[in-house]
């Protein structure tokens, strides 16, 4: 049995995080109404209408949920949770745990001159979010990715249907995750695309440019998605140039919703710095470690 995983507080790599200083809904804590509104904005019944919408909570019914607790938590002025439960609310039931974080974000590091975002961007920062079903059983056709605990539920693309509305509904710019693990750059990287015609992007070029080279490189050598992310996590992986040890570092992925944001990551120039970084970097992978690793129980955990 894999332990028990906690959400981590996400750090940002190439935008400041100056959230803790812009409050645009303070929450009284003293207030048992305020502090219940998820982003001070969302009553239960409303995010339960939305989860519907998007066809969430037929998944969850079609699974055999369908009694299902809420649980809302406003943290402070900028962090909201959103737990849904089965029966009851101890954390063996929960199918799925949101938490998101209001800010402003500025950027640490220009890649394109021309785009000015010194003024700051509204974003939803995705702090964590499982989507798990925790009678099923992890299988061969399914193994387990690292960072879970139970095996997904399914729904991923609705839940991003639903963080969508929460973002334009809020008024934000754009939604920004920050993939702990090489496959959630990975899936995210396509997610949206199906969606919305548009995809998550990575703020840097550079990054998008270097997981691009990685599943070029590495995709068609027969392993599986979680396969990779697990010999990533455990330092397998290396430029093949070289032979010495590479690392994939996460770093900010954003779903722009603001119009400036989404004509920066379809920018030419934005498309140039990928290709010449994939020009640039290639991959292997040192299975042989990686195997010893997985041999030692050192994959459990992850």
């Amino acid at each position: 049995m894999s332990p028990s995983r906690h959400p981590r507080k996400k750090d940002p790599r190439y935008l400041e995080d100056i959230t803790y200083s812009v409050a645009t809904q303070p929450v009284n804590l003293d207030d048992p109404f305020s502090s219940s509104l998820f982003m001070g904005r969302f009553e239960e019944g409303t995010l339960m209408e939305m989860l519907d919408k998007v066809g969430m909570i037929g998944i969850l019914h079609k699974r055999g949920y369908r009694k299902l607790v809420v649980n809302i938590l406003r943290q402070d002025d900028y962090t909201s949770r959103l737990y849904v439960n089965f029966d009851s609310q101890e954390k063996e039931t929960r199918i799925i745990e949101l938490i998101v974080r209001e800010g402003l974000f500025r950027p640490k590091a220009v890649f394109i001159p021309s785009y000015d975002f010194s003024q700051g961007l509204s974003m939803l920062l995705v702090e964590w979010l499982a989507l798990q079903d925790p009678r099923a059983q992890f299988r061969p056709d399914k193994p387990r990715l690292p960072g879970q605990q139970y095996p997904g539920i399914g729904g991923l693309k609705n839940m991003q249907a639903f963080l969508h509305d929460l973002c334009k509904l809020s008024g934000k710019d754009a939604i920004v995750d920050v993939p702990e693990y090489f496959h959630s750059a990975a899936i995210y990287s396509r997610l949206y695309s199906e969606i919305y015609d548009r995809m998550y992007a990575f703020f840097s070029p550079v990054d998008a440019g270097i997981m691009q080279a990685i599943l070029r490189d590495i995709s068609g050598t027969g392993r599986t998605l979680s396969e990779i992310s697990f010999a990533i996590a455990l330092n397998c992986l290396l430029d093949a140039r070289t032979r010495t040890p590479d690392q994939w570092k996460p770093s900010e992925q954003i779903y722009p919703v603001a119009r400036k944001l989404h004509r920066y990551v379809e920018d030419d120039q934005y498309k140039q710095i990928v290709l010449k970084t994939m020009d640039e970097r290639s991959f292997v992978m040192d299975w042989d470690r990686y195997e010893q690793a997985k041999a030692q129980g050192l994959t459990d955990e992850i």
